[in-house]
């Protein structure tokens, strides 16, 4: 089976809960992690979100004890929400500054887009007939993806299983059309139910997956 394969990914910084202060920063702490884009007098934006910074906020940066004037855009930070919502004022409870080995590995999900063939169910993949969708049907002729198949007399049509007229194929019916190497010329043509048709109709199927990556 060949497929086409097209894909990309898209990152996102995952908010995780802090449980210590130490040197080197755990892994897994499930704080929010990201760089700082503005510092202001009261807060700094990471990841696009604003968070307050008061008088109860513990900023760390290198196992000191900062104030907010020394945080900068561009640090990789780990911001403690825990307090936001229960100190007054709103502010967080801690920001530590990180280096870059220290920071928490980053999750990035990843959709791939890839066109198979549906696998054969009941119609034999490999008949070498013309196959294709019905566009419209005008007196005795059948058009195939656009392509004109005169039916005589004797070309014989089946629809369902059971042998049919030409007035019963439909603009939107997927046919399996012999010309037996007469151009233009239908000996017969087999209307198809989609699980038949299957093998011989292209879908897009888009699968999901995850995949982690250490912080640059």
């Amino acid at each position: 089976m060949k497929t086409l394969i097209l894909s990309w990914a898209v990152g996102g910084l995952l908010a995780t809960q802090s449980v210590g202060w130490t040197a080197e920063h755990d892994k897994a702490c499930k704080n929010v992690h990201g760089k700082v884009t503005v510092v202001t007098d009261d807060g700094i934006t990471v990841n696009d979100k604003l968070y307050k910074v008061g008088k109860s906020t513990r900023i760390t940066k290198g196992d000191k004890v900062v104030k907010l004037e020394n945080l900068s855009a561009g640090d990789l930070v780990c911001v403690d929400t825990r307090g936001k919502d229960d100190i007054g004022g709103g502010e967080v409870a801690a920001i530590t500054v990180l280096n870059v080995a220290e920071a928490p590995p980053t999750r990035e999900r990843e959709y791939v887009r890839e066109r198979q063939t549906v696998q054969q169910i009941a119609h034999d993949p490999k008949c070498d007939h013309v196959h294709g969708r019905v566009t419209r049907v005008q007196d005795s002729t059948i058009f195939v993806e656009g392509k004109p198949y005169a039916c005589g007399a004797t070309t014989r049509i089946t629809k369902g299983g059971q042998i049919a007229t030409i007035d019963t194929v439909k603009a939107g019916d997927f046919v399996c059309l012999d010309d037996n190497g007469s151009a233009g010329k239908a000996t017969s043509v087999e209307v198809l139910s989609p699980s038949a048709a299957a093998p011989f109709i292209s879908r897009e199927v888009i699968r999901e997956r995850e995949k982690i990556r250490e912080q640059k």
